[in-house]
């Protein structure tokens, strides 16, 4: 039996963002790991920006660079502007036609399955049924969001957008604000474009949201946190001297403080969450991708904090002995790899489904959450300062500090894991509508 499944081959089809990108990669990794094949599509620039693969998957895990003609944005990174936004979409539309390609090819291994992101899904299962073959969409939220914009999609208000009541048959505060519901109204999908009996994988475990699972019914398949993993004896620069830093805090005393790879932050909201971690009077690591804070805040909390402007290795960092607390925006990689490693975490919600995981993690008991104002989303430093002493020193926080290191325990479990990889496995072997040729 082992021998057969081997013979299955996955295409992979990720949408061109970095949050997308890497949970596509895990679990590349994951089923390469099982023997399976895999040809992962996307862009060479999306390509270069994934981590280095084991030379032992080499032979299961190939990368497919399609080049967008005449498109120079090939990934959310570089994209600064609305015009910018449709070159991308449309960059990531072309992949359709180096699939097409691909698949016409007789002397290329014939696939079993395409597994599609959600901005495929209007051309990618067509595809799939033209060549006779399987097609799976891999949503990398988690089923709490999910559910939550599968059922508003067929309303265009906020006020239908910012509430649950009658969306569920359990009680939940998962929703958006007024000013969320305004910002993804647009952005929706509506409900007529969408597929009704697709299979859809979902990131997340059983363990933390079966209720959620369950509602997306019974073609919805668990694979886990897919947490990404990082070779320790790596040693970059960057890392180098932030662990010199970090080496010299007390343990699960330091707040690690970013906003994920796409958020730019205005002037005002870097101002506040400043002002919120010089009042929290707490040790912390602010990683800046873009902007600079305030004049002479360096100067203040020297000793105390240290701002770092640029990458970091996240998931490293987060893991690091003395890094107790988060402070994110919601962003479903950066919950992951926060959970994993037990740390107590503070969601300041940005962009996108960030709000419903924020609501979702403090239902949950695994988060406190940044109040925004629900008319234009305003917070304040005061705020900040306050739900970070309160998650990570003062008494009204012992219980999420306690579930955080319960949840390490299941989330962080590697054999567990295992055990969601290798019933994918099996799922998409029972359920192929072919077996794979030999190569």
């Amino acid at each position: 039996m082992d021998k057969e499944i081997g013979k299955l081959h996955i295409v992979m089809v990720p949408w061109l963002a970095t949050s997308h990108l890497l949970p596509f990669f895990e679990l590349s990794k994951r089923l390469a790991l099982k023997g399976l094949q895999i040809s992962f599509f996307s862009t060479p620039s999306s390509i270069h920006r994934l981590p280095s693969i084991p030379k032992t998957l080499t032979p299961f895990l190939k990368f497919i660079p399609c080049s967008p003609s005449a498109i120079n944005n090939e990934n959310t990174a570089d994209v600064h502007s609305e015009d910018n936004k449709v070159l991308l979409s449309q960059a990531y539309a072309a992949l359709e036609h180096h699939l097409i390609a691909f698949l016409s090819n007789p002397s290329c291994h014939k696939p079993n399955w395409i597994i599609y992101d959600v901005q495929a899904r209007s051309w990618a299962p067509a595809l799939a049924s033209r060549f006779s073959l399987n097609s799976a969409l891999f949503a990398v939220f988690n089923a709490a969001s999910i559910a939550f914009l599968d059922r508003v999609a067929i309303y265009d208000s906020p006020e239908k957008l910012a509430t649950s009541s009658d969306l569920f048959p359990f009680p939940t505060t998962v929703a958006l604000r007024r000013f969320e519901a305004l910002q993804i109204g647009p952005i929706l999908p509506k409900k007529k474009d969408q597929q009704g009996n697709e299979l859809m994988l979902t990131r997340t475990f059983k363990e933390f949201e079966a209720k959620w699972i369950n509602l997306l019914g019974e073609n919805c398949i668990p694979v886990g946190f897919l947490p990404p993993s990082f070779e320790r004896e790596e040693e970059s620069e960057t890392w180098m001297r932030i662990c010199e830093w970090l080496d010299e805090q007390k343990e699960h005393s330091v707040i690690y403080v970013a906003f994920g790879s796409e958020v730019i932050l205005t002037r005002e909201q870097i101002d506040e969450i400043a002002l919120g971690l010089e009042k929290s009077g707490l040790p912390f690591v602010w990683v800046l991708r873009m902007g600079l804070p305030p004049e002479g805040f360096q100067e203040r909390i020297a000793g105390r904090g240290l701002v770092w402007i640029g990458w970091v290795p996240q998931a490293r960092l987060l893991a690091h002995p003395t890094v107790g607390g988060f402070l994110t925006h919601g962003g479903w990689n950066s919950i992951v790899e926060g959970m994993v490693v037990g740390a107590t975490m503070v969601v300041l919600p940005m962009q996108f489904e960030q709000g419903l995981t924020a609501r979702h993690l403090v239902e949950s008991g695994y988060a406190m959450e940044v109040v925004r104002n629900d008319e234009d989303g305003y917070f304040s430093g005061e705020e900040i300062a306050r739900k970070l002493r309160m998650a990570m020193v003062e008494e009204e926080g012992e219980e999420l500090r306690k579930n955080a290191r319960k949840g390490k325990e299941i989330f962080g479990s590697e054999k567990l894991q295992e055990e969601y990889i290798t019933e994918l496995v099996k799922n998409l072997w029972q359920k192929r509508t072919m077996v794979c040729e030999s190569v």
